[in-house]
């Protein structure tokens, strides 16, 4: 079968030029969840080619990027054993998406013109609209086509919006929710999320997938006395409970650094401003990122089990946490498997968790950092790597259900 990944990655050719024009977050995580799609699609016996039609995942000009036009350095690049074919298209705000579906209708098909007798496999990576919308059209058009969608995300959760904004995209969701009822297979991220959908359609929960590469790096090079913390700045992602705790848990042997962005930056930088052991250090590029993930003592997730949404998520730092071989304190959530937590240090629930667990884990001695590092390193190598979790997809597309 031929493999269609309707996406939008940051490819290698373009990287530079999307971090330096954008204004705000990037979009690192869904970059790199697609690529470790890609990289299981192509390391498949049962996929004989894959192609990405790519339309890079960028703000919108002229608040979030610099350009009005997203113009690609290349057309066309390598990617593993895919073929990526970048697509242009005009970022201006609302319209911008009017003109992806145009044009990633037209480049779909003429894929799959060019290669018309073998069995084709149109994949849409999330429930992003003008993706959905451009999968549909052709799915009509060309209805012998398996439509298969990854959903990371469920739109209602995306973000908190009021007024006549929440109710325009409430509108929209719903017709991303009837698109995706229309698939033929799912690949969503917890259980609770494939109950959102039609009984009918195969379906595939794949929590999330390692990144060979980092695997290959994380060995640590020097473990230094810091706990850290790389994410959205967000109060829904208890950005602000880690940053009290720690300050409250007066600990002194270990800092905590903080790299990412949000609603709640300034509160992170006031706090790193009155307090020496805080240190924020921005958005960094994903680099420089994994490098202070793999040095630290302790990597947090401090998302709570108090949110309905936690039933439909599972943080995608977890894998990237446990692949560093660095301990990782989380919370019990409701979306990630059980088979997590013999491998991980749980924050006991109630308003000082965090900040008792905190404390014991600063007491710690070296070695039992290091063992359970190493167990949660040894239980992704075992189980999460993108051949295994990408051959659960490619079962649900022959009709075995991986639920």
């Amino acid at each position: 079968m031929k493999v269609l990944f309707l996406g939008g990655i940051f490819t290698e050719c373009d990287k530079k030029n999307i971090i330096q024009k954008s204004r705000g977050g990037v979009q690192y995580a869904a970059d790199t969840l697609q690529k470790n799609y890609i990289h299981g699609f192509s390391q498949s016996q049962a996929v004989d080619a894959v192609t990405v039609v790519n339309l890079p995942f960028i703000g919108a000009y002229p608040r979030r990027y610099e350009d009005m036009f997203y113009r690609p350095v290349a057309e066309q690049e390598a990617f593993d054993r895919a073929t990526v074919r970048n697509v242009s298209f005009l970022n201006l705000t609302i319209v911008k998406n009017l003109h992806k579906v145009v044009r990633a209708v037209k480049v779909i098909l003429r894929e799959m013109k060019a290669d018309a007798q073998r069995p084709q496999v149109l994949v849409c990576y999330s429930m992003h609209l003008p993706h959905l919308l451009a999968c549909y059209i052709v799915k009509r058009l060309r209805k012998e086509t398996h439509f298969c969608v990854i959903v990371p995300d469920l739109p209602e959760y995306m973000a908190v919006r009021r007024g006549l904004a929440k109710f325009v995209f409430h509108m929209l969701s719903r017709i991303s929710y009837f698109i995706v009822g229309r698939a033929d297979s799912i690949s969503a991220i917890t259980k609770d999320m494939l109950g959102k959908f039609d009984a009918g359609i195969s379906k595939v929960v794949i929590e999330g997938i390692a990144d060979e590469r980092y695997i290959a790096l994380s060995d640590t090079v020097e473990r230094k006395k810091y706990f850290l913390y790389t994410g959205t700045l967000d109060r829904r992602y208890g950005i602000r409970n880690l940053v009290d705790s720690y300050v409250a848990a007066e600990i002194t042997d270990y800092e905590l650094y903080i790299c990412g962005d949000g609603d709640d930056r300034k509160y992170v930088e006031d706090v790193a401003a009155a307090q020496p052991n805080v240190k924020y250090f921005g958005q960094l590029d994903r680099d420089s990122v994994l490098a202070l993930q793999r040095n630290a003592a302790l990597l947090v997730n401090p998302r709570d089990n108090d949110s309905i949404y936690t039933k439909y998520s599972f943080p995608s730092k977890i894998i990237e946490y446990m692949s560093s071989g660095v301990p990782v304190l989380m919370y019990k959530l409701d979306g990630i498997p059980e088979e997590y937590y013999g491998f991980c240090y749980l924050i006991p629930p109630g308003g000082e968790g965090l900040k008792v667990k905190l404390l014991e884990l600063s007491r710690l001695a070296d070695n039992e950092f290091v063992s359970m590092g190493a167990s949660a390193k040894q239980f992704i190598i075992k189980n999460k790597m993108p051949d295994m979790q990408v051959a659960k997809l490619l079962q649900a597309i022959k009709g075995k259900d991986h639920v």
